[in-house]
């Protein structure tokens, strides 16, 4: 890592750089004691300089979903938000505190995703009682 910040610092690429790198991080090995992710990648991510590597691994986390139906209940965007609360509460137990508050912002974007859903939903319910 330190190798790559050298040459991408010089080459003026080391932002979109740590954008690519936290992309790939999301498919590291759970760590050997037990916890989800990695502690050396963990670190890594947690750096006080890494934003823009945790901007990218919470990107992939989010796009890692991929294709799926919209559930008017928001069922499924709740437990997702769960997922990754239960992940940022882990990981900061771990003493992780940066990277726990970009996987709880993750869980707060499927929180409001899944509170659109129902608004949605309602609306839709709504019009279609009026007409």
């Amino acid at each position: 890592m330190h190798r790559v910040k050298e040459i991408c610092i010089e080459s003026g690429h080391w932002e979109v750089a740590q954008v690519n790198i936290g992309e790939v991080l999301i498919y590291c090995p759970a760590d050997q004691n037990g916890l989800w992710i990695n502690k050396t990648v963990a670190d890594a991510l947690n750096s006080d300089d890494a934003k823009d590597m945790r901007d990218g691994f919470r990107t992939a986390f989010f796009n890692s979903r991929g294709a799926h139906w919209v559930d008017p209940t928001g069922a499924s965007e709740k437990e997702l938000a769960d997922q990754y609360r239960q992940k940022a509460n882990d990981i900061e137990k771990a003493g992780f505190f940066r990277l726990a508050l970009t996987l709880r912002a993750l869980a707060e974007g499927y929180d409001r995703e899944a509170e659109q859903n129902i608004e949605e939903h309602n609306r839709r319910d709504s019009l279609e009682e009026t007409n």
